[in-house]
Formats: C-alpha cells, structure tokens, sequence
C-alpha cells in the first residue's frame, strides 16, 4: 500500500513539473494606471489589453469642422519622449470614435493616448492625453 502511494505521488509531481514546464512558470506583467480624460469634444483613453498589448480610443464629438481640419491620434511613450505608434485621419462633423494598439510595449514605461487636433489643417494644434498607464 505504501509503495502505491509513492508510485502515485512520483506520478503526480512528475506531472506537475511536466505541466509547469510546458506552459511556463513566468509571471504576467501588471500594468497600472490608465483611464481616460478630456472634455466631452476630445475624449481620449488608454488601456492594458492584457495580451501584450496596449490600446488607445479616441471619442470626439466635433460641431461644424474646417474641411482642412485632420487629427494626429496614438499612443505616446513618456519614458523615451518619443510617439510609440500613431495615425492621422481628418476631422468629422458630429461623433468621431478612433482606435489604435500598440503591439509592442516595453516594460516599465508609462504611455498615454493622446490626441491632437489641426483645426485649420496648419502646424497649430490642440492636444489632449489620456491618464499615465504604467505597462
């Protein structure tokens, strides 16, 4: 009997070391921060997807726009200062919602999603950020 239950429990832990080793002991990365800002015009948010990636929406609700107005949305990384992705699309009359992922986030660095907007189409623009998320 004492045999049997020694085979069972050899078993048992060479299964669980089996398991552990093909799907990995690692641990996830927790990001924390995020959420969204702006007025109701220039909404913008941030988001850990929890799948590597980290998403940005964009919720504006322009009146009549300039026909040359265009806005620059992404995502910014704050620890490099640099645009970790980024679009361009032009400006809408009424409700406008834009999305964006960033495939790639490095750990410990904090993003946010931003906006800027081109009334006219020119170099002067009007921004908004989403809260830090740090990944």
């Amino acid at each position: 009997m004492r045999a049997r239950r020694i085979a069972g429990l050899t078993l048992a832990a060479a299964a669980l070391t089996t398991t552990m080793a093909l799907t990995g002991a690692g641990t996830a990365a927790a990001s924390t921060g995020g959420g969204c800002a702006g007025p109701t015009y220039k909404n913008v948010c941030v988001a850990d997807h929890n799948n590597g990636r980290i998403g940005a929406d964009a919720y504006l609700n322009f009146g009549n726009v300039d026909s040359k107005c265009y806005v620059t949305f992404g995502v910014f990384d704050k620890t490099t200062w640099g645009f970790a992705t980024y679009q361009t699309a032009p400006c809408k009359n009424g409700y406008q919602h834009l999305g964006i992922e960033l495939t790639n986030p490095s750990q410990g660095h904090d993003y946010v999603g931003f906006t800027q907007v081109h009334w006219l189409g020119n170099g002067d623009y009007e921004t908004q950020d989403s809260p830090i998320l740090t990944y």
